[in-house]
C-alpha cells in the first residue's frame, strides 16, 4: 500500500491519520478512504490495521 495512503484508496479496517491536520479516520471494514473531514486533505498515514507494521493479521485484507 502507498505511504502516504491517498484518499479514494480501498483500505482495510484500521486507523488512518491525516498527514495535514492529524485527524484520525477509523475504518471498520474495507472501503474507500474519504478526504479528511476536518481539513479536506487527501493523504493519510496508516496507524493500525491495514498495511501498518502493527497489523496483527498482515495476510488478511
Amino acid at each position: 500500500m502507498a505511504d502516504p495512503v491517498p484518499a479514494g484508496s480501498d483500505v482495510s479496517a484500521g486507523t488512518y491519520e491525516c498527514t495535514s491536520c492529524g485527524y484520525h479516520q477509523e475504518v471498520t471494514s474495507i472501503k474507500h478512504l474519504p478526504p479528511c473531514p476536518s481539513c479536506r486533505n487527501g493523504q493519510y498515514r496508516t496507524l493500525s490495521g491495514g498495511d501498518s507494521v502493527d497489523d496483527p493479521y498482515p495476510d488478511r485484507h
